[in-house]
């Protein structure tokens, strides 16, 4: 009897850590840093690259279907330029120069899956530029004017930037994420 407990014990603890560790591959593996400044990881989505499929399990873990590498680009930034975690009860300020791009959308949901059908977006087509051409968008629970994205849920978020691939070679100009207030 005692060899069999072991045994199951071994088994489930196998179970758990091979379920652990393809969890942590998948945030690790998956993204990388994208660019010197800032907090925002980039997924890898192309085929045949070694994080492709950690990549693409980002997305269908949480029940999305990962977009097209040829068509967009996916960023995530759950950190303000400081490096503290995003949090609803917070007014942050995120100015983007140089965000050209044909169509992009910016969105805020929470960091856990618990809640993954709540979000609230903003994307090109609605946003206001100034004059210059730079980009400002308040993150606030309360509304702000300019461009203004509500948090629809309470606690830690991440910030989602979906850029279409442009035609230029350029590299991307990520924004910058500042709290204002707590």
């Amino acid at each position: 009897m005692a060899r069999v407990s072991v045994k199951i014990f071994s088994v489930l603890c196998g179970v758990v850590g091979g379920w652990a560790s393809a969890l942590a591959f998948i945030d690790s593996v998956g993204s990388m840093p994208a660019g010197a400044a800032g907090n925002w990881r980039m997924w890898d989505l192309a085929s045949g690259t070694a994080s492709n499929p950690y990549g693409r399990a980002h997305f269908l873990i949480e029940g999305r279907v990962p977009p097209a590498q040829s068509l967009f680009q996916v960023y995530t930034n759950s950190l303000d330029d400081e490096g503290s975690k995003l949090s609803s009860g917070c007014v942050y300020k995120i100015a983007a120069n140089g965000l050209e791009s044909r169509w992009w959308s910016l969105s805020a949901g929470p960091s856990n899956s618990q809640d993954k059908e709540a979000s609230a977006a903003m994307t090109s087509d609605e946003a206001m530029r100034a004059p210059d051409g730079s980009l400002n968008v308040a993150m606030a629970r309360f509304p702000v004017a300019g461009n203004w994205i509500r948090p629809a849920t309470e606690g830690a978020l991440t910030l989602q930037l979906v850029v279409s691939n442009t035609d230029t070679e350029s590299d991307l100009k990520l924004p910058s994420v500042q709290r204002v207030s707590c």
